[in-house]
């Protein structure tokens, strides 16, 4: 594929691809093995370029880190697990959001799009510092189309245990401005 076929952003993808696979075999001294099967898929609502410089620069922070001692952990946008169950008149969504306060949780609801927002911070202690973590922390955002569009009335959000749980009656008229759903 020449560099005029491919989409934008592509080569540049490539490129940082290219610098990481370089900085593998330096730090290792052997060469990557590669395999036919592609990168990692990438989010839709992600725009490609950023997603992948975001998860490189990750990554080159980690190899960063192989030569020693404690850094603090990078505050960087997470994506948390979500479900979309439909029945014949309704559409719920669970999100998966253990540790998080629900007065940092946000849901807009604006036309046929509803966005899930917010922030998980990191516990404030002044006698511990975070010295590694597999629970993400910082901000995350999620977004949905839902094909009916919402009511005035909806949708309606419940957080218990750690799940925002959203439902939403199919066939319902549009909500043209964007508004605040208050989570219960």
């Amino acid at each position: 594929m020449t560099e005029a076929e491919q989409s934008p952003g592509t080569t540049d993808i490539e490129e940082t691809i290219g610098r990481v696979e370089q900085l593998y075999q330096a730090l290792t001294g052997q060469t990557l093995a590669r395999t036919e099967a592609p990168y990692a898929p990438i989010p839709a609502e992600k725009d490609p370029a950023e997603h992948v410089e975001k998860q490189l620069n990750h990554l080159l922070t980690l190899l960063g880190e192989l030569g020693g001692g404690v850094r603090p952990v990078p505050q960087t946008s997470w994506t948390p697990a979500m479900s979309v169950w439909e029945s014949h008149t309704e559409i719920r969504i669970t999100v998966d959001l253990p540790g998080v306060a629900r007065d940092q949780v946000q849901v807009v609801a604006q036309g046929k799009l509803l966005t899930i927002s917010g922030t998980r911070s990191a516990p404030k202690s002044d006698d511990f510092r975070l010295h590694s973590s597999e629970a993400p922390i910082g901000p995350f955002r999620r977004t949905v189309f839902i094909p009916g569009g919402m009511r005035d009335t909806e949708p309606r959000a419940e957080m218990k245990d750690g799940v925002l749980e959203i439902r939403i009656h199919k066939e319902s008229s549009q909500v043209t401005t964007p508004r605040t759903v208050r989570i219960n």
